[in-house]
């Protein structure tokens, strides 16, 4: 018979988690080596001696190794991942105009939610990187914190139909009460109405968002087993909060919180060594711890444990993961969970354990060899100047010895050279400045980072081929720094952008407004619970080919690619339209510098309106060219023709007054022989002869002159209307008549 499974009860699961605690691994009490390398990596990055640096003799010093790594590591990663304020770049499985807009939005709003929302976010970021620099492991959470802002606006007067507009909206509320005004309001016009006085509105304001936190290392507890957040059984964060907040936060449940006072007070996580250590570093080490009569009772401290455990709650024989917060024997809250909400970063890994390495621990042996051989330097010298002193007590006067001063006479019972000597410290060995040196390669070749990583080693330039020898050694500690940084990439940051959209996409209830190149938007629920699931995510990071210098190179091939491409008929047709604003847009995105400042996006609607616009007009300009072109081809065309016309008709005038000439000399001939034979017949004497002039061969002469004009007018004429021709065909106009 098969035996029935019972289901996980309150009392159950609370000592599941208290087993789990305690089989943990993480935190100060159950992972002491961890803890101490985590304690001991405080005081190497502080310069602090203390832990394993206390001195043993006189010199303190502590060797910068270790503060250099930490730095170092840190300020080359954080620019490496976050110096474009930009991390989630979504893309979609289709081609599809809206999966690719939404995959767009996804990343634009991720990223603002982390660099601008988020208060910190940078800051948060970079601690992140830090703790995984200086711990080896560092554990990030983030969740939906609901949270408001009130404003006050405040009217002289108002009309009622625009207070009315106002209050329609649902986060708008009047303080106190409306009073209308006495006198009327006059309008232009001449009417009138009365309107609101002294009004005063609150308006309530969402700023709802994820909230990331860093995760202290020893508040971070996770199964022993695990290799992951993912895998593990059992994920705990240790926290500290006052009765006032437990009382604000779950002010539904009736808490006896003396009673859960006094069952949570055996874990308190602020006073680890840990976190002891990090406190004297900074110099704030002093703690005064309050007992209940000290302190106010709101502000009195209850530890609670928020954790993420798989349990057969309902007793359906499957673990399911649960986020139960507790206090003592207090569950405050328990909910049904998709996934943990916590990412972890990890320099240097152990392969299938969780746990791994910090590049401090990497250090280690350096820093602290480094740090004694720098202490015996100091001691030898200190010594040299201030040796010690062999005295016989029965012969000299020792307070006299201890402390000279100036023209002193210390007396003795006998002999000075016999009573008091000198002793000689040790001459240093010559093989201390080798090993100094010989240290220093070790700890460059164990993390990475050196003089050369930084472009500090002078001692390239001294020989030949320096740039190449420079930027040889530069790119293989680049290519350490860059693995570690891909290693960030691909765990952790990829959980953190993917987790703070599956929170937007579960708690987001009213409209946000989000920064993007082209400037803000707006993203409503509705819209973000339509996106598709299927998005793939990549990492903006400044590595490999996506690094700036990488990509810079890329786009300055282009702009010498795509001219190459415009010139030949055969790849003009598969160059995009658009190529040289995308070309532009990834120039400028690339320099770290707004697009919108220098270009406008065609693919917004406004700008297509005005290309639009920008098109007809240019149209409409075309066309009155052509048409004033056109007018004054035909104008041409006339006058050419008005200028054959005139020429033909000074040609027929010609020949009128040629005619006109000859018939005039005629008449002239005729008429004075008439007056010649009139006057012979007065005289009595006989006429002269008449001998008219040869008319018609004068008149036969002129008409071939005439012909001959004409000829010579007409071929003009026709060599004119050829050209005309001619014109007209080039500029395909019709013939005018």
């Amino acid at each position: 018979m098969k035996k029935k499974i019972e289901k996980i009860d309150d009392d159950q699961l609370i000592q599941s988690i208290d087993r789990h605690m305690r089989n943990a691994t993480g935190g100060n009490t159950n992972s002491s080596d961890v803890s101490k390398r985590r304690e001991n990596a405080v005081y190497e990055m502080s310069l602090e001696p203390q832990g394993d640096l206390k001195p043993q003799g006189v010199s303190s010093i502590v060797s910068s190794d270790s503060a250099e790594i930490a730095e170092g590591y840190t300020a080359l990663l954080t620019k490496l991942l976050l110096d474009n304020n930009k991390l989630a770049l979504f893309t979609p499985y289709s081609n599809e105009m809206a999966a690719i807009k939404a995959s767009q939005v996804a990343s634009d709003v991720v990223n603002y939610c982390l660099f601008n929302s988020n208060p910190d976010g940078w800051s948060k970021l970079s601690t992140w990187i830090k703790s995984a620099v200086v711990f080896g492991n560092s554990a990030l959470t983030w969740g939906w914190e609901e949270h408001y802002d009130y404003v006050v606006e405040e009217y002289e007067q108002i009309e009622e139909g625009a207070l009315d507009q106002i209050l329609a909206d649902a986060n708008v509320e009047i303080i106190g009460e409306l009073q209308i005004g006495e006198d009327p309001i006059v309008n232009d016009d001449g009417t009138s109405y009365y309107a609101y006085i002294d009004v005063r509105l609150r308006r309530k304001i969402d700023k709802s968002g994820v909230k990331l936190s860093n995760i202290p290392p020893e508040s971070f507890l996770i199964d022993r087993a695990a290799t992951s957040v993912t895998d593990a059984t059992f994920v705990g964060i240790v926290t500290e909060m006052t009765r006032s907040d437990i009382r604000r936060t779950w002010s539904d449940l009736d808490l006896d919180l003396n009673e859960i006072g006094e069952e949570a007070t055996t874990r308190n996580s602020s006073f680890s060594y840990e976190a002891f250590a990090r406190k004297d570093a900074s110099g704030t080490q002093n703690w005064l711890t309050n007992s209940d009569s000290d302190e106010e009772e709101a502000n009195m401290s209850i530890t609670v444990i928020e954790c993420w455990i798989r349990s057969d709650r309902d007793g359906d024989g499957i673990a399911e993961l649960k986020h139960v917060i507790k206090a003592g024997d207090t569950i405050l809250s328990e909910d049904d969970v998709a996934y943990v909400p916590v990412a972890v970063l990890n320099p240097i890994e152990i392969p299938h354990e969780f746990y791994g390495l910090s590049l401090l621990d990497m250090a280690r042996p350096q820093t602290q060899a480094t740090t004694a051989i720098l202490r015996g330097f100091v001691e030898n010298v200190y010594f040299g100047n201030y040796g010690r002193t062999l005295a016989d007590p029965n012969v000299v006067d020792f307070q006299a010895l201890q402390n000279p001063v100036p023209k002193q006479i210390i007396p003795t019972n006998g002999n000075p050279a016999a009573a008091v000597q000198q002793l000689q410290p040790e001459p240093m060995s010559s093989g201390t400045a080798g090993m100094l040196e010989f240290l220093g390669l070790q700890k460059e070749q164990s993390t990475g980072l050196s003089k050369t990583a930084m472009g500090l080693n002078d001692t390239l330039y001294v020989s030949g081929n320096s740039e190449q020898k420079m930027a040889g050694a530069q790119n293989a500690a680049q290519i350490r720094v860059e693995h570690i940084a891909r290693r960030f990439v691909e765990t952790g940051i990829k959980d953190l952008c993917r987790g703070v959209l599956r929170e937007m996409k579960s708690n987001l209830k009213n409209p946000v407004m989000y920064k993007t190149d082209k400037g803000y938007a707006s993203l409503t629920p509705q819209e973000l619970q339509t996106m598709p699931a299927n998005m793939d995510l990549d990492i903006q990071a400044n590595i490999g080919e996506n690094s700036n210098f990488s990509v810079a190179e890329k786009l300055m091939q282009l702009t010498q690619l795509l001219p190459q491409m415009a010139q030949s008929p055969t790849s003009q047709a598969y160059i995009n339209p658009l190529s040289s604003y995308n070309l532009a847009l990834d120039i400028v995105k690339n320099m770290g510098m707004d697009p919108t400042r220098f270009l406008n996006d065609p693919n917004t609607q406004e700008f297509q309106q005005a290309q639009q616009e920008s098109q007809q007009k240019q149209q409409e300009k075309t066309q009155k060219l052509e048409q004033a072109e056109e007018a004054s081809i035909q104008l041409e065309l006339a006058t050419k023709q008005a200028n054959v016309s005139l020429i033909k008709a000074e040609s027929d005038n010609k020949k009128i007054d040629n005619k006109r000439q000859l018939l005039s000399a005629h008449d002239d001939s005729s008429r004075e022989w008439a007056e010649l034979a009139v006057k012979a017949v007065k005289d009595g004497v006989t006429p002269p002869p008449h001998q008219p002039a040869d008319f018609m061969s004068l008149y036969q002469d002129t008409e071939e002159r005439e012909e001959q004009e004409a000829q010579q007018a007409q071929e003009q004429q026709m060599m004119q209307e050829q050209q005309m021709q001619q014109e007209q065909m080039q500029q395909g106009m019709p013939n005018v008549e």
